[in-house]
């Protein structure tokens, strides 16, 4: 009997040690511009939820990045298959990989999912970095105003050279 007790220790301290690690981080509204953390991750599998908000229609850019500390030929810090994906409100995927571009995302909420496996020899395993360049997609009125300005330039231009 205390034999099974031992043994059933034992596997559940296995097996806390061998969890998941999950956290969860709000970037707020993100405008124009870029946005970029970096994050440290405990030994084992991982899943990073970072959210945040867009106010208008936009276009945008993820990458994400493994940062590793090598001294010697020990690796302190080290990350394996690291992934990135994006979802919107109803958890659609939108996009996936460690650089990928959303040509269109309205306004709203959306979700970055970072997963990995963090193999370090210290508390904390593992590095990594991610990034977001949004891009704010100009609306159709704008676009004509740089039309009807591209003809005024070549009407003055070639008005210029008849003189």
């Amino acid at each position: 009997m205390k034999f099974l007790k031992s043994l059933l220790v034992s596997v559940a301290f296995i097996a806390a040690a061998s969890s998941a690690n999950a956290a969860n981080y709000n970037w707020g509204v993100l405008s124009d511009g870029d946005s970029y953390e970096e994050y440290t991750v405990s030994a084992g599998d991982f899943l990073d939820t970072i959210t945040f908000t867009i106010g208008q229609e936009s276009v945008a850019d993820f990458g994400a990045g493994v940062l590793n500390v090598v001294v010697g030929k020990k690796q302190f810090q080290f990350i394996e298959n690291l992934a990135v994906s994006l979802f919107d409100v109803e958890d659609n995927q939108l996009g996936s990989g460690l650089n990928f571009t959303v040509d269109t995302l309205t306004a709203g909420t959306y979700t970055l999912k970072i997963t990995g496996f963090a193999k370090g020899t210290l508390a904390e395993a593992g590095k990594y970095g991610v990034g977001v360049t949004i891009a704010a997609v100009p609306e159709p009125s704008s676009v004509a105003m740089l039309l009807v300005g591209f003809a005024a330039l070549g009407a003055v231009a070639r008005r210029r050279k008849t003189l």
